[in-house]
């Protein structure tokens, strides 16, 4: 078979981001594996599990490590969050995070409510990365969810990598604190909720078994691509080793796992995946 699309993560995948200048690095062999799939003709997407910036942002950093991906394939979990609200219908959504998820929300029609007390009846509570929140959000968004409003997450991972070693998923500790508090169990919106790729299936018009997803993190958009049907290929580039994917079963682990993009080998993956 051939592969119609391949789906990247960024963060120790694709390249390493300074978190204090926020510019990127290429990770080893990353710009060529990216070549190789366009050169056979596929779409290629990029999808962080990341909401620290809105999809525009990336664009520009990326290219000046040299990565350059085509308008509007850039995903974060903030994209497939503001599209399933707006699907299930959600028009007042109180928002626990970052302009890099407010703003896609925001552009899907949807009423953004800051999480403080007196902000009324809302249809649904949104967590996603941020720094800037206090006690009192906290409090806003238990007593949301107290009063019935059902709890979504763009992601729950409990760190990702960066330039300098693993960067805190601050939106997984939220979400834990708020389960604590309330009972109230969440739905994820971002890896490895299979969401994503379905809506790269619409962009790409790939279905999830034409798609190659390439990721260091075998619980996250590795276990996407095998709940998906898609073929998965890891890296150890961010930091887990060949440990960390062989302790996955074996009907969600990896294809294929390579140190680094260096090795990637587009025929190897399609002769494995036949």
């Amino acid at each position: 078979m051939s592969f119609k699309a391949a789906v990247f993560d960024i963060d120790g995948t694709l390249a390493m981001m300074d978190k204090e200048t926020g510019e990127f690095t290429a990770l080893p062999g990353a710009v060529e594996a990216i070549n190789t799939c366009k050169a056979a003709g596929m779409a290629v997407v990029a999808y962080t599990n990341g909401t620290i910036f809105t999809p525009e942002h990336y664009y520009a950093p990326l290219a000046r490590a040299g990565i350059e991906l085509d308008p509007g394939h850039m995903m974060t979990p903030a994209v497939v969050a503001a599209h399933e609200l707006a699907r299930l219908g959600h028009k007042r959504v109180m928002v626990l995070a970052a302009e890099g998820v407010v703003e896609p929300v925001r552009e899907a029609g949807i009423e953004i409510v800051a999480p403080k007390k007196g902000a009324g009846e809302v249809d649904a509570i949104l967590v996603g990365w941020t720094r800037d929140f206090d006690v009192h959000m906290l409090e806003a968004a238990a007593d949301a969810l107290w009063a019935g409003a059902p709890l979504y997450a763009t992601s729950v991972a409990p760190y990702f990598a960066s330039a300098k070693g693993k960067m805190m998923g601050i939106s997984g500790a939220l979400v834990a604190g708020l389960k604590n508090a309330t009972g109230v169990e969440h739905t994820l919106f971002g890896k490895p909720s299979v969401s994503g790729l379905t809506m790269v299936s619409d962009l790409t018009k790939a279905a999830p078994h034409e798609m190659i997803v390439i990721g260091d993190d075998p619980k996250l958009e590795l276990l996407m691509a095998r709940r998906a049907g898609a073929f998965a290929l890891g890296v150890t580039t961010g930091g887990r080793d060949r440990a960390a994917f062989d302790a996955m079963s074996p009907e969600t682990r990896a294809h294929i796992v390579l140190d680094t993009l260096e090795d990637f080998d587009l025929s190897a993956c399609e002769e494995e995946f036949a």
